[in-house]
């Protein structure tokens, strides 16, 4: 368990040193049965960026991880925004025009 907790936190630490992460907000990690690892995460990548240069965040994040744990055989990352938790959200009927009918 330990070794888990370890890579974990090696994990995080790799996709947040790109300037694009500000967040991991989801991390899992699975055992394959060859003794590698499986990395499945959701990442905070600015909202404003274009598909191009999300491609190029996470094939990027993903060498990151890769590098820094080479058990980590296959990692899937998942694009999200972070919403804090601690902010006021506005209701949907600010954001959606009602319709007529």
């Amino acid at each position: 368990m330990a070794e888990s907790t370890d890579d974990a936190t090696t994990i995080e630490a790799a996709l947040l040193e790109g300037a694009n992460i500000a967040h991991v907000i989801e991390l899992e990690l699975m055992n394959e049965e060859d003794g590698g690892l499986i990395v499945c995460a959701r990442v905070d990548i600015p909202a404003e960026r274009t598909m191009r240069e999300v491609s190029t965040i996470l094939y990027q994040a993903k060498r990151r991880v890769t590098e820094a744990v080479p058990a980590a055989h296959t990692v899937y990352l998942e694009p999200d925004v972070w919403v804090d938790p601690d902010t006021a959200q506005p209701t949907t009927s600010a954001v959606v025009m009602l319709g007529l009918d």
